[in-house]
């Protein structure tokens, strides 16, 4: 499993972002310490301990603390690379929403999309060896 994080400038004020991928059941009490650092509410936190432990593939979560201007999210091992990228896509769809919608971005706008696109290149050498299949290295 991986660890990364970025701070990125939204509204001229950081916002803090942690990543964990690809998400094995051997990090879950640091994963469920980072969120509890974040301030998720107990219904979140024990839906993600369900989350971590439960032992599926091709899912993850993003949870996210408008006040504290932090994100955590969580991407489990995929069966293909295909259902990496779908699985990619979709949490930073989330991530950039959260951001968003904290900062009073508008949703359909384009800055939303930079949101998505500058954490995508960022995470970049962390994802592509999970999307791009190996007969292409």
């Amino acid at each position: 499993m991986i660890r990364t994080r970025l701070t990125m400038d939204v509204c001229g004020k950081p916002w803090r972002i942690t990543v964990y991928l690809p998400l094995t059941g051997y990090h879950v009490e640091e994963i469920l310490d980072t969120l509890k650092s974040i301030g998720i509410s107990e219904e979140n936190l024990s839906t993600a301990r369900e989350n971590l432990t439960g032992g599926r593939v091709n899912n993850g979560f993003t949870f996210s603390n408008s006040e504290k201007r932090e994100t955590v999210s969580v991407w489990a091992v995929c069966t293909s690379p295909a259902m990496y990228l779908n699985l990619i896509v979709h949490e930073l769809h989330h991530l950039s929403v959260h951001i968003a919608s904290a900062c009073g971005i508008e949703l359909e706008g384009e800055d939303v999309c930079y949101i998505n696109g500058d954490v995508a290149q960022h995470l970049w050498s962390l994802c592509w060896p999970l999307v791009v299949p190996q007969k292409y290295k």
